[in-house]
This record gives C-alpha cells, structure tokens and sequence, in this order.
C-alpha cells in the first residue's frame, strides 16, 4: 500500500433553512468523495475487488433474471433460481423476489463507489445504461417493480412489494442527486405516489398479511425512498407516508416485531429477531418519532436504544447470527452479519441527521474502522458473512466446540451458497460512509467524520473550498485549508471525538459547544488551520465481563497466524472461497490487566492492506504458562484471525 496523506477538497452547500424535523441534512450523493486510502481501497473493489465483479461472479441472480423487466412475477411463476441450496420449507418462497434484492443493493453499492471515485468510464459504460434499462421497465401508470400486474398491490401473504422498490429507488435516487438527471426523480416519484394512492395513508393495510417471512419486513424501508424524496422535493408527505407504514406495520401480528412498540415499551423484552431487520427498522422509529414528535415515539426511541447496547460487541457490531435470540454480545459465541454492519450504520447516520448528536457519528466511525473493516479479507476480493470480534477460526461455524454445519463464517466475493445478500451490502457501506461525512446546518457545515472527502456545493451562493489532509484514523492530526472566492460567512462545526482527551486547534479560533468544536466567521482567500486530538490508549470493558484495546477510532487485537484454504471457485481468477485456521494449536488463555501499558509504534511484518500502517506494543498475561509476553497488536481492521477481548487478571 502506497504511504501518503489524504486529500480532500469541500464546497459548501447554500445557507437555507433545514427541514423543521433534522438538525443536519445530507448534501446530495457526489457532493463528498473520498481520498487517499479510502479512495484506494473504494477504486480497488470496483475495479479488481468483490464490488465489481459479482454480476460476473453470479450472473444468474444479477445479469440474467430480468425480475424488474421480462421476469416479472405474476401466479405462473412459482420459482426463482437464487443459487442457493433448496429443501422445500414453507419459508423459501420468499426466493421469488430475493434477486431484486441482490441485484438492487448490489448496484446501489456499485453505482455509487463508481460515482463517488469519478470513474466517467464505467459510468457511462454500465451505470448510465442501467439507470436507462430500469427506467424503461416503467408501465403508462409509473409502476416500477417486481410484480406483474395479476400480483401486484394485492397481496396477503409473503412477498416483496415494497422491499423491491425501496431497494431500487435508493440507487437511483443516489443517481439523480450526482447527475442531476430529472427524469430519474420524475420516474421514482411517479412510482412511489402510484404505491402511495394504491394503499392509500390511513384506508390500506400493506402489513395485514399472513404467513409473512423476510420481505414483508424489510418492506418497512420504504421509509429509506420516503424520505429522501421528501428531503429532495420538500414535501412532507412523503413523511407523512412514512409514519402511516410505521404505524400500519404496528398494527399487525408480524415475525419480525423487534420494532413494535409494545415489544419497545417492555422492559423484559429483549431483541429476538433477524438481526439484519432489527437494525434497519430503527430508521423507521426514527423518522416516525421526528417528524410528528410525538412523546411515545420518541420513548419507544429511547427504550429501541438502552436495548441497542445490550447487543454491541466490543467492535461497536450488532450481533445477529443470523437471529438475535434474545442474546446479549459476546466476543468469542455471538456474531454478526455484514448486512447488520451495514444497516446500522445507515440507521446510525438517520440518528445524526434529525439529533445533531455528536455521538451517533463516534458509532459510525467506530462501527466501519474496526468491525466493518476486520470482516473484510485484506485482499479486497472477499468479505465475511457473519464474523465475531474474537475469530479463532473461519472454517464455517462459530464456535469451535460446535462445529456443526454452517457455511456463513468464512471468507467470499457471493456466499451463494448461502444468500447473496451480504456481499451487495459490503459494497455500499463506505459510499454510505462517505454521504455523512459532512452535513448540512443552517449556517454551514458540519464536519461529522474524519478522513478524505471531496465536497462540491456552494454558501450563499458563493463556492467555497475546504481541503483536509489527513491519514486519518492512523494519525490524530487533521489538516484544513479553507478557500472562498468571495468573502463568506461559514459556521464550521467539527465533531470532538468522544475519546479525545483534549484539542489543540492552530490558525483559527473556536467555541467548544458540547461534542463540537465552531468556527464561526467571514473567510476570504484561502486559510489554513489545524486540529489535533489528543489520544491515548485504553482499556475498554465489555458487558460481557471482557476488556479490548484501544486507540483513538481504533481497536486492536492479537493477530493470530493462519493458514488459509481455498473453497468454492466463481469462475474468475483471483475470486473464490477463503476458510482460514490456525497455523498452530491455540493453546494459551491470553489475559489483560487494567494497568496494562501499551505504545504506539510502527507495524512489522503485518498482511498487507490499508490497515497494516500501526500497532500497539505491550505486554498481555499467558495464564495457561504463568507468565507476562511482549506483543504486538494489530488494528482489528487488519486481521483475519485475531483476539479483541481479553478476560482481566485475576
């Protein structure tokens, strides 16, 4: 990996009032780009990484089933090749619309890092043409989906009406904020107001269905496509949409019910359900609770995350294997899906946007460098399915004493065999990432995370430029150069990171406002300032009875060294399945003392990847040999097998 400090070059979006129910909003998709080592790495998984290769890799579930167009389903059909095994259970008809869902998230995730990169070849090459393709499955009524029309809108047991489309207009809403293409937005509109006059706000009932599996409940993200249309026009009623969903999905007895208020409003009741719907439907909760600012939504918020805690790993990862189970997070026992990182983080930024709490952006950060990243296999060609923070193994199963058969935990482009749904979702969390880096407030902007990012908008009318150099979070120095062609007025608001110990701020003056830092003034020509965080390491305990080390944004763990063996081949060079185990028996009950002193220094010997830059050396406890080891540990993002959590000396 090439050494060198991150760029980024910002122009802020116009001062205008934010909507009533947000206290930062999003500039369009496009606005923020990355650099420096995450431009690398977003560039690479496009261009030689998982991101880009999966329809090559599966191209029966992405290239050949026209499920939007051609393959519509309607009562003739009554199967869907999804490329995965088969037993004839009652749950597998949700496979009819399960390729909507891979191929939609697969190019939302696509589309964007392509965006977000500037890549004008592969844009107009396949982005352009896809966006063509979608718009041009469009009935005369403005119907864009999966169902032909003896199915759709009519349906009482299990399907995917609305998961189809929300899962699809995402992606192309994110199209029309970075080109600007109007027909894009005209298309998604005239599609969601037909869904919205089919079952009309307060006479429909899309949720009272029986024998309901998956896509019923992640029909509930619609509220995703609401409202960012309602941010994008400025009409509330797609808001108002949203709530009546929320309250409709209320209503009804529903599998997945970890969001229903009367589960939230029990303080016995624990998270039970499909990890993946549990963290996704916060959003809901969410945007119910701001916009009507009712009080038993916003209590039921509340109680949504005192349960939240209960199941975050050391890593900041919800912990869904595939289910909850009513389980609190351990380590080494309880995992965690890629599509929950994801969906967390997506709700995570939900929470920023309409709180303005500097918190919620800690959890994004802390979420994406450590747990996000270490289920990632270096080489950028595979991710994990499901991953613990404590990974001895990855020979399929979790645990080790119960090796029963499962195929999840293990290294791949597809888990076709499986469900090719983790990996679209590995695809879109840094471009996820990336659009809440900066925020929109009434008079400026919000630095809400650190690293490279490349933002073009305008302050009162006037382009402002604003330049971080970076290697962020390997380095607690953030460079700013400040560029307006006019003199401006710009409030900047920038994040004071909950594990900072203090600030050194050099060039400008601020005001510490709680978790931020302001800059309020007139900038003109070009000005230039620093922010150093001062960090320090740390010993953080775990509600499980285990502590971990960290470093600013970082965790870190003991690496384990690994063998690795290759699986189920995709056809392409350089793509197939990885499973990893110990090159030695592990034998030693590592332990960590309170006390334990650790430094920073530079890596040895570390596989190679954007994470391979520090470590941390000190000491830990062998209590199988009674005796205290040098080591070395190395950011979790960075490891494939590895110790996060320690049991305390006794």
């Amino acid at each position: 990996m090439t050494k060198f400090a991150t760029t980024a070059i910002l122009v802020l979006a116009a001062t205008t009032a934010l909507s009533a129910h947000a206290q930062q909003e999003p500039l369009p998709v496009g606005a923020i780009r990355p650099d420096g080592w995450m431009f690398d790495q977003m560039q690479n998984d496009i261009e030689q990484g998982f991101v880009g290769a999966l329809d090559r890799l599966v191209p029966g579930q992405v290239l050949d089933d026209d499920i939007y167009g051609r393959d519509r389903l309607t009562k003739l059909v009554d199967r869907k090749d999804v490329g995965t095994h088969t037993t004839g259970a009652e749950w597998e008809v949700q496979f009819l619309w399960w390729n909507s869902e891979t191929q939609s998230n697969w190019w939302d995730g696509y589309l964007r890092n392509i965006l977000l990169t500037g890549n004008q070849e592969l844009r107009q090459e396949r982005v352009d043409a896809y966006v063509r393709d979608k718009l041009a499955t469009a009935d005369a009524n403005g119907y864009i989906g999966i169902y032909g029309p003896d199915l759709r809108y009519g349906h009482r047991t299990e399907n995917g009406e609305l998961w189809a489309q929300a899962s699809l207009f995402r992606g192309l809403l994110a199209y029309h904020e970075a080109t600007g293409d109007d027909d894009v937005l005209k298309a998604v509109r005239k599609a969601v107001d037909l869904t919205m006059e089919t079952w009309p706000e307060g006479e429909a009932e899309p949720f009272n269905i029986t024998n309901a599996f998956a896509g019923v409940g992640h029909g509930l993200m619609f509220v995703d496509v609401l409202d960012t249309l309602a941010r994008l026009t400025g009409d509330d009623r797609y808001l108002d949409y949203a709530v009546f969903l929320f309250d409709d999905y209320n209503r009804h007895e529903l599998p997945e019910a970890d969001i229903q208020l009367a589960n939230l409003n029990d303080p016995e009741y624990r998270f039970k359900g499909h990890g993946v719907h549990t963290y996704e439907h916060l959003r809901a909760l969410v945007i119910a609770a701001y916009h009507t600012g009712r009080a038993d939504y916003l209590a039921a918020l509340d109680r949504y995350l005192a349960k939240l805690d209960s199941v975050l790993t050391a890593a900041g990862a919800p912990i869904g294997d595939e289910w909850v189970f009513g389980r609190h997070a351990h380590p080494s026992s309880t995992g965690y899906e890629y599509c929950s990182l994801q969906e967390l983080l997506h709700s995570y930024s939900v929470l920023l946007e309409r709180t303005g709490e500097a918190q919620w952006a800690d959890r994004i950060e802390w979420l994406l460098y450590n747990a996000a990243q270490g289920a990632r296999h270096p080489n950028g060609r595979s991710i994990a399915y499901v991953k613990t923070d404590n990974a001895f193994q990855a020979l399929g199963h979790v645990d080790m004493d119960d090796p029963q058969k499962e195929e999840r935990v293990k290294y791949s482009p597809a888990h076709q065999d499986v469900a090719i749904c983790c990996a679209p979702n590995a695809g879109r969390i840094y471009p996820y990432f990336v659009q809440a880096m900066y925020h929109r407030t009434p008079n400026g902007l919000s630095v809400n995370l650190f690293g490279a990012s490349e933002v073009t908008t305008q302050q009162a009318g006037t382009p402002v430029r604003i330049r971080q150099t970076t290697d962020y979070p390997f380095e607690d120095l953030l460079r700013f150069e400040v560029s307006a062609e006019e003199p401006v007025d710009l409030q900047l608001r920038i994040r004071m990171p909950a594990w900072a110990d203090g600030v050194e701020l050099q060039g400008a003056e601020f005001v510490r406002d709680g978790d931020w830092l302001t800059i309020g003034r007139r900038w003109e020509g070009a000005t230039q300032f620093s922010v150093r965080f001062e960090r320090q390491v740390r010993i953080l305990s775990h509600l499980s009875g285990t502590s971990a080390v960290a470093h600013g944004p970082l965790l870190y763990a003991l690496p384990i060294a690994h063998e690795e063996i290759t699986g189920r081949s995709y056809g392409q060079p350089g793509f197939h399945d990885i499973y990893a185990k110990p090159a030695v028996e592990l034998d030693a009950e590592w332990q960590l003392a309170s006390d334990s002193a650790f430094e920073l220094v530079a890596a040895e010997d570390r596989i190679p990847g954007p994470f391979d830059s520090v470590a941390l050396k000190g000491k830990l406890y062998n209590k199988t040999e009674d005796r205290t080891v040098d080591v070395e540990l190395a950011p979790m993002g960075g490891t494939v097998l590895r110790q996060v959590s320690f049991c305390p000396v006794e």
